[in-house]
């Protein structure tokens, strides 16, 4: 059987306690490390979203200046509304 000196065994517990550390610390980069990505994919995502919902309100509005225009030049509300996907009330309220 063998044995350790006390000073063994505190040179043991010196290095167990410097693995731990860093064991900690490259945790907690990687927890950095993640919340980083995340807030990254999180602004790219909402970027995509304002993107996508400022092109529907241009479109929106194209078709409502679209039906504007042919509302003031005498073309009927039932065809304006089939053409521009709006509903006669809305040309009506242009």
């Amino acid at each position: 059987m063998d044995f350790i000196t006390a000073s063994e065994a505190y040179g043991y517990e010196i290095i167990a306690e410097a693995e731990e550390k860093e064991l900690a610390a490259k945790y907690e980069e990687g927890v950095e490390y993640g919340r980083e990505e995340g807030i990254v994919i999180g602004m790219e995502r909402g970027r995509e979203e304002v993107r996508s919902e400022g092109i529907e309100i241009d479109d929106l509005n194209a078709r409502r200046e679209m039906a504007k225009a042919l509302k003031n030049n005498g073309v009927s509300l039932d065809l304006i509304a089939n053409v521009s996907g709006l509903s006669e009330e809305e040309i009506q309220n242009l």
